[in-house]
């Protein structure tokens, strides 16, 4: 099911040119390094339904969705928490190019869905042989990771004010 995602154009601009240049891991990235990904990125489909990775599982790489949907949820306590959905131009699992930690979330294909595979070994390949690609998309990576933190952050501070309030007013009421 996959295949390398430039091969089919090898020799004229990719009709995923102007999509990959929308997702902030590869913004910065010039037509000729994107072309340079070429042996990296690996194009899937997955059926509604069908998983992609599982929560628990080892992490190897991040997703681009190109069409379609992706639902990422968490099992705790027994409970499944959905915490977000991807769609098109959304990204997901990044943090698997980092490390290879098992993944925190599991992720389902809520409609049939093409997505671009970006597995750590490729990120690996590309810092050892074009170290200023592979330096280039990991600052880009670091900068989203650290997005996502702050608004996490900014989250938690929020649900923990709301659940101050909500203690203090329980507690003038009785």
């Amino acid at each position: 099911m996959m295949r390398a995602l430039f091969q089919q154009w090898r020799g004229q601009d990719s009709p995923l040119y102007d999509r990959l240049k929308e997702v902030p891991l590869f913004r910065d990235l010039k037509k000729r390094e994107l072309k340079e990904l070429e042996g990296v990125l690996q194009k899937c489909t997955f059926e509604s339904g069908q998983v992609v990775f599982e929560q628990g599982k080892p992490g190897v790489g991040m997703y681009v969705v190109i069409a379609g949907e992706v639902e990422i949820s968490q099992v705790d306590q027994g409970d499944q928490l959905v915490l977000t959905r991807v769609g098109d131009g959304g990204f997901f699992g990044e943090t698997a190019l980092l490390d290879d930690a098992v993944r925190t979330a599991t992720a389902v294909a809520v409609e049939e869905t093409e997505v671009m595979f970006f597995p750590r070994s490729g990120l690996l390949t590309l810092v050892e042989n074009r170290p200023h690609l592979g330096v280039k998309v990991v600052m880009q990576l670091s900068q989203v990771i650290a997005e996502r933190l702050r608004r996490a952050n900014r989250g938690l501070r929020t649900a923990r004010e709301e659940v101050s309030a909500l203690q203090k007013m329980n507690e003038e009421s009785e």
